[in-house]
């Protein structure tokens, strides 16, 4: 179940006021609203182009796929992954739910060595509720895929928005090589399902 779009633009509005009065700076205030809303309008345009995807339900699901960054991760200690998922599930909207999960794990059996940064407990939770899952859908393919155009306050190819990832968390390429090979996957499959180069339908 997902919300109406006037829901949805409703929850992810009451997410940034709550992010907004918690008694820090958020700094990236911008650059979360670039990119939610550019996830959520990458994702209904390219969901246009193909012959079954439901872009109204794309824009949602994009729009939403970040909602547990209402709490700052190094500040709270949430993972805005599992945040997003349980905050999301208790409202009823589990496909939005789900991709707050699936969004950053392209590959669902992933090894934790590419995921460096992020706490053990955060991966053992991902693991067991990636497990509930049999297998991806082209919504969570259409936003894993999506959520990599956007770097800073910039629309930019997977490869920029990879380099800008290893820069900001001090990885190196080998850490980064597994977002990097699904990522691939995942653009030539909707270039064939739309029937042209996904960078041409945004603009990239």
């Amino acid at each position: 179940m997902i919300p109406s779009l006037q829901k949805a633009k409703q929850l992810w509005q009451e997410g940034i006021d709550f992010r907004l009065k918690q008694p820090y700076d958020w700094p990236i205030y911008k650059e979360y609203v670039f990119h939610t809303t550019g996830v959520a309008e990458a994702a209904q345009k390219i969901a246009e182009k193909t012959p079954y995807l439901n872009s109204e339900k794309a824009y949602i699901v994009g729009l939403l796929h970040d909602y547990g960054k209402k709490y700052d991760e190094k500040l709270t200690g949430k993972f805005h992954a599992q945040t997003g998922y349980e905050e999301l599930l208790k409202l009823g909207y589990d496909e939005c739910a789900r991709i707050c999960l699936t969004h950053s794990f392209p590959n669902k059996k992933f090894n934790d060595k590419y995921y460096a940064s992020y706490r053990p407990e955060w991966l053992h939770w991902a693991h067991q509720k990636l497990d509930e899952i049999e297998e991806y859908d082209d919504y969570d393919r259409l936003i894993q895929l999506c959520d990599m155009f956007f770097e800073g306050m910039s629309k930019v190819g997977f490869e920029e928005r990879l380099a800008g990832i290893r820069k900001r968390y001090g990885l190196d390429k080998e850490q980064t090589k597994e977002q990097e090979k699904y990522t691939k996957r995942n653009k030539t499959y909707f270039d064939a399902l739309c029937g042209m180069d996904v960078y041409k339908i945004l603009n990239i």
